[in-house]
């Protein structure tokens, strides 16, 4: 009689999601590393202001743990800037991985390659797209897919918890879940 340990060794097509952990080194070279590379890429900040927030970013890279990231919180802190460029600087540098994001209103039909992320910036600007009828909201089918596919999922919004209660359903919700949330508080950035 086989047993439900046979059956886990021999049966490839069960196979068990696996997220995959990144360890992108020590705190203080991933610390320096994300100062560095905000300072280069977002131009428009006249000094660099490290927020509370950004600690718990860099915390992150250092162990994602196996979890994606969503980023939230008012205009103008940073966080696109964090999603576009410096995580995926510090990913080159330490993985040789290239990260690119699409923005939530620009979401299509996902792509099913076998890159490890799926990265959406300014979730919640995205409208439900008609495909001859039938509704299709891709951001949602996007975050499901990374879910179904073990992808890692990086997002960044300007809602708060409440409106992402009030627009996505409860399974878009639960999947959000997968993510370390960090909630960037303070005074925009832009002048």
């Amino acid at each position: 009689m086989r047993t439900i340990e046979d059956t886990f060794k021999n049966a490839d097509f069960l196979q068990p999601k696996v997220y995959n952990r990144y360890r992108l080194g020590l705190r203080e070279e991933i610390k320096e590393m994300f100062i560095k590379s905000f300072e280069y890429y977002d131009r428009t900040v006249e000094k660099y202001e490290h927020l509370p927030a950004y600690d718990e970013i860099i915390d992150w890279m250092v162990d994602t743990k196996g979890r994606g990231l969503m980023l939230m919180g008012e205009c103008g802190l940073g966080k696109s800037t964090i999603l576009n460029f410096v995580i995926p600087a510090i990913f080159r540098t330490r993985t040789n991985k290239i990260l690119r994001s699409v923005p939530a209103k620009e979401v299509g039909v996902v792509d099913r390659n076998k890159a490890p992320f799926i990265i959406i910036d300014d979730l919640g600007t995205e409208s439900i797209k008609n495909d001859y009828g039938t509704k299709i909201d891709a951001v949602a089918d996007a975050i499901s897919y990374a879910e179904d596919s073990s992808k890692t999922l990086l997002i960044t919004t300007n809602l708060t918890p409440k409106a992402l209660k009030e627009r996505y359903d409860e399974r878009t919700l639960d999947r959000l879940r997968k993510c370390k949330v960090v909630i960037i508080k303070g005074k925009s950035f832009r002048n």
